[in-house]
């Protein structure tokens, strides 16, 4: 199967209006747009990510300007609000990579004890061996993050999980809510494609990783 996937911008007019436009040299109708960047598969929208800057275009000759060298306060009031980081220094990619694998290689380990004691309660075990792996997996990555703040890897690297919602603290169910996405194979390769470096389980959540 042959899946495209990348993203998209989105814009939607949310005012109409007339202005100066510099590039016409006189009165021109605009429109302001509300974008919004979306992780697409084959070219279509599915998951909105991060909002992106408003624009305000011309439509007559389509010259786009930022909408506040244009309108007065009164009249554009941005939407897109990026104060929530301002204090806060985003994880980067090889940080959250290696602090995964560091998990992963914790886990694999765990799983020869594991498969030992699976082996020999095999008569009360499902024969698949994933269906007792898996939760035990999810319960690592919720209790670690819950009580601990954060799982090995990410104490390793030094990272750390906040919520996205500024002054707000990350509740137990946003925390349950991560890692139970996290089982689910290969949708966090959303975390390439947004400026604040989501997965998956970070958009559900409402969550960031930050350096410690």
């Amino acid at each position: 199967m042959f899946v495209i996937f990348g993203t998209k911008t989105v814009g939607k007019t949310v005012k109409t209006g007339s202005f100066y436009c510099p590039q016409c040299d006189c009165d021109r109708p605009y429109q302001l747009q509300n974008r919004r960047r979306y992780f697409s598969l084959f070219f279509i929208p599915v998951l909105p990510l991060e909002k992106q800057p408003d624009t305000l275009s011309c439509n007559f000759c389509k010259s786009a300007y930022v909408p506040r060298s244009i309108l007065s306060p009164s009249e554009y009031v941005p939407t897109s609000l990026n104060g929530d980081l301002e204090q806060q220094q985003l994880a980067s990619f090889g940080k959250r990579i290696g602090s995964y694998f560091i998990d992963l290689i914790f886990l694999v380990l765990l799983n020869f004890p594991l498969a030992i004691l699976a082996g020999k309660m095999s008569t009360y075990l499902p024969s698949n061996y994933i269906l007792v792996f898996t939760p035990v997996w999810m319960l690592y990555f919720f209790l670690m993050e819950w009580l601990l703040k954060g799982t090995l890897g990410k104490k390793i690297v030094g990272i750390k999980i906040i919520s996205d919602t500024k002054n707000k603290s990350v509740s137990v169910f946003q925390y349950f809510i991560r890692s139970l996405i996290k089982m689910v194979p290969v949708i966090n390769i959303v975390l390439f494609f947004n400026d604040k470096r989501k997965g998956c389980h970070d958009f559900a959540a409402q969550t960031i990783v930050v350096e410690s």
